[in-house]
């Protein structure tokens, strides 16, 4: 049995040149990247081991300011090091935990919005699989945005309808049968035509949908998938593509420019952070310490919530 990533023992972290910082990290929050990654079940996991995970969190430089930042060494770890300059202020009224914890779902909902789908206020978004953490910052990053109705399916019922107190506007069950799901989706189109399809599932859900917009007449549609929870693979005809407006983008590690995630992190997740500490955004957290690390590395996190460790 090989040795555990997550358990070795490290020596603190020393800044080898002007452009490294040290910071003492405060809080790490924990996904399924971190935990995929050390697993080396990710599209972008470590090429060796042993090493310290995680990619970013939230901490304090020597001067006492408190930043969010992705990390030069892991940041599952009580100190860690920092590329100088290259992080986002923390309001003092804002608690590390959220401040850990946003960023990461951000880059999958609000990044996607503005830099994938080029979202423009006024549009109408429909979130498919909205019931996850990634999927309610979504909603509510939509919403502040600007858009004009926001659409949302998933199969916990219970969530769906917590939603709406989100910014949903309409809410579709997956659990319903297939011409249900289908159906529905082209009343609302008839009503408020979709722009824009955030994808956080993939597989047979998204199947539905383009079975409910490829008999309806043709208008652009951009689905940006971002994650597959519901399958890897779908059936997707030529015919369907040929015959109609839709457009397929991926967002992910790799689609989104890094001088895009750069200008994210430093003009647009600042104002984000505001609206966090003025209490507009909400996001569910389960808090642990580093000590129950072992515990919470492989315990399930509770639907539409997210495991953060303060340190």
């Amino acid at each position: 049995m090989g040795r555990n990533p997550v358990y070795e023992d490290f020596d603190a972290p020393v800044p080898n040149s002007e452009n490294e910082v040290l910071i003492n990290v405060k809080a790490f929050s924990l996904k399924n990247l971190d935990k995929g990654k050390a697993a080396g079940k990710h599209y972008t996991s470590y090429p060796s081991l042993p090493v310290v995970v995680g990619i970013d969190g939230a901490g304090i430089l020597e001067d006492g300011t408190k930043i969010y930042a992705w990390g030069k060494t892991g940041m599952l770890a009580e100190q860690a090091l920092v590329e100088n300059g290259k992080w986002a202020i923390i309001p003092d009224r804002l608690d590390f935990e959220t401040a850990a914890t946003l960023p990461n779902a951000l880059v999958g909902s609000d990044a996607a919005l503005l830099y994938r789908a080029g979202f423009q206020p006024g549009q109408t978004v429909l979130i498919n699989g909205a019931t996850g953490f990634t999927g309610k910052v979504a909603i509510q990053m939509a919403k502040l945005r600007g858009a004009a109705k926001v659409i949302v399916t998933g199969r916990n019922q219970a969530i769906l309808e917590e939603l709406k107190a989100l910014g949903a506007d309409e809410v579709i069950s997956l659990s319903q049968k297939d011409s249900a799901i289908i159906k529905q989706i082209q009343e609302s189109h008839a009503e408020t035509p979709t722009d824009i399809v955030l994808d956080y599932v993939w597989g047979r859900p998204v199947e539905l949908i383009l079975d409910a917009f490829k008999s309806l007449p043709p208008r652009r549609l951009k689905i940006v998938t971002i994650g597959n929870m519901a399958g890897a693979n779908i059936s997707l005809p030529s015919a369907l593509l040929r015959s109609t407006q839709i457009e397929f983008l991926g967002s992910g590690i790799g689609s989104i420019p890094f001088a895009d995630i750069h200008n994210y992190m430093e003009q647009e997740l600042p104002k984000v952070f505001e609206l966090a500490a003025k209490a507009k955004i909400k996001i569910d957290l389960e808090m642990t310490e580093l000590k129950d690390v072992e515990t919470v590395w492989s315990q399930t996190e509770k639907p539409g919530s997210r495991i953060v460790i303060k340190i």
